[in-house]
């Protein structure tokens, strides 16, 4: 144990269990994994060897193993889904992550922000599994997932995890999860209930032929949020946008629709939700919903940037992840907001 005051180098060691295996070949074998490297901290993200090494490798990764989740419906009938770690889980990533502390004097208690060190850990893992994705073109080369409740404004890893705190230079366990030095968690699974609605909404969505894109892009930008790509989720959000406006005024205009939009001038959000329709059906989404307004037009400008340099601004770089996440959830509310209130003009 360290001595109070003096600068303790911890390392957090995160395991990230996925049900999909991972597009190894033997070459992964003997790779050391790829080292990332911060400010404040530096990142060691190490695939799971099956030749050499157990699933399960620790006590606190076997307990893990033994954890379970299970769901019954409430009200209506229907069987319970019950979910155990090591009969669904197939591979893991390894994160181990370093920074400096100081000890305070006066205290026993060892600085030890679970919060931020899951959010650097699962960065730094998302960041190498999204070269694993795009070097074998691999849709299904799982992320880790994290969802964010706005009814609770609390965020849930979804993945199965634990996390183990050591003194880097003595390999000491430190007792920072209450007395002792790791915690594991089976992840949280949703809720498998989706609503309910009546059969005549589904009717009259049939009537329509295809089902509606822009809200097809936006429920896959949901998805995208959760699956923090978030990078997806805003391009997502702003195509269903322009392609729910760019119908609207379509319909108003027919052939001349493309003369129309060249008289359109200033930001996306002013020509088409608020010039568009006020010229049409004396309606302005700035007016009526001016928050929202405020969101798409700072969610376009992000798209603008994404499609130009393939990087998000500053505004959303330099801020946490889970701020970011949660400024992206806000505009997809914002892109909701925009797609019904536009999509009730145009019928």
């Amino acid at each position: 144990m360290p001595h109070l005051g003096d600068d303790l180098k911890i390392a957090a060691i995160m395991q990230f269990y996925f049900e999909t295996r991972f597009p190894r070949d033997t070459t992964w074998s003997p790779w050391k994994g790829v080292s990332l490297n911060a400010p404040e901290f530096s990142a060691h993200v190490l695939p799971w060897d099956p030749s050499t090494q157990e699933l399960f490798p620790e006590e606190i990764d076997r307990s893990l193993s033994g954890m379970s989740l299970t769901l019954t419906p409430v009200g209506i009938p229907g069987g319970s889904i019950r979910k155990t770690v090591a009969d669904t889980v197939i591979d893991r990533i390894q994160v181990t992550l370093r920074w400096e502390e100081q000890a305070p004097s006066g205290s026993d208690n060892i600085p030890f922000d679970l919060e931020l060190t899951q959010d650097r850990a699962v960065e730094a893992v998302n960041f190498f599994i999204e070269h694993i994705r795009i070097a074998a073109h691999a849709a299904w080369v799982p992320r880790v997932r994290r969802a964010w409740r706005p009814q609770d404004g609390q965020y849930y890893l979804l993945t199965p995890w634990t996390i183990s705190a050591f003194d880097a230079n003595t390999g000491a366990p430190i007792p920072v999860f209450a007395g002792v030095n790791g915690m594991a968690s089976p992840g949280a699974l949703r809720a498998p209930e989706t609503g309910s609605i009546p059969i005549a909404m589904i009717e009259d969505s049939l009537r329509l032929g295809n089902a509606s894109l822009p809200i097809a892009m936006l429920l896959d930008a949901e998805e995208a949020v959760e699956a923090l790509t978030l990078r997806e989720a805003i391009l997502a959000i702003a195509s269903a946008c322009e392609v729910a406006a760019k119908t609207y005024i379509s319909r108003n205009t027919g052939s001349q629709t493309a003369s129309f939009e060249k008289g359109l001038q200033g930001s996306f959000a002013s020509k088409f939700y608020d010039q568009a329709p006020s010229h049409f059906s004396q309606r302005s989404f700035k007016q009526e919903d001016p928050s929202g307004f405020a969101l798409i037009e700072e969610m376009y400008r992000e798209r603008n940037r994404l499609i130009h340099t393939g990087s998000m601004t500053r505004r959303l770089l330099d801020v946490t992840s889970r701020e970011r996440q949660r400024t992206v959830y806000a505009y997809l509310s914002a892109g909701n907001r925009a797609v019904d209130w536009i999509t009730i003009l145009t019928k």
